[in-house]
């Protein structure tokens, strides 16, 4: 298992948190008009539903010993993660992605233990913000 510390980025003294790219976030709408404002916070709602499921699923697959679903599982993370800024999670899945390449299941199954954590803490960051 890999040491949380190694996965987790410490806020600078500009207070700048690089587990959400927040600037990648705002570009999704147009305007700060209450319409885009309120489509936003639907789609955080949703980011949030989903990741937690595939969360879920990753588990699953990959004790069920399902590697196809595994890796189509990660590379979905990978996707949303891509789409919403999620900084963090998307450097945990890219590294996740190159051991499945590499037909490594149980070295990416350890770096979706870390993402486990930094899921937390990156859905705690979208709640507060």
């Amino acid at each position: 298992m890999f040491p949380l510390e190694d996965f987790l980025l410490v806020l600078s003294e500009c207070e700048v948190n690089l587990l959400i790219d927040w600037n990648r976030i705002n570009s999704l709408i147009d305007s700060d008009s209450d319409e885009d404002k309120a489509w936003l916070q639907d789609m955080m709602h949703t980011l949030v539903s989903n990741m937690e499921e595939r969360i879920k699923n990753i588990s699953s697959y990959y004790a069920s010993k399902e590697t196809t679903k595994f890796k189509s599982e990660i590379h979905q993370v990978k996707g949303v993660a891509s789409n919403f800024g999620l900084v963090e999670i998307y450097d945990l899945v890219i590294k996740a992605e190159d051991f499945l390449n590499q037909n490594l299941p149980d070295e990416a199954f350890q770096i979706t233990q870390s993402l486990v954590v930094v899921w937390k803490q990156t859905k705690q960051e979208i709640i507060t913000k």
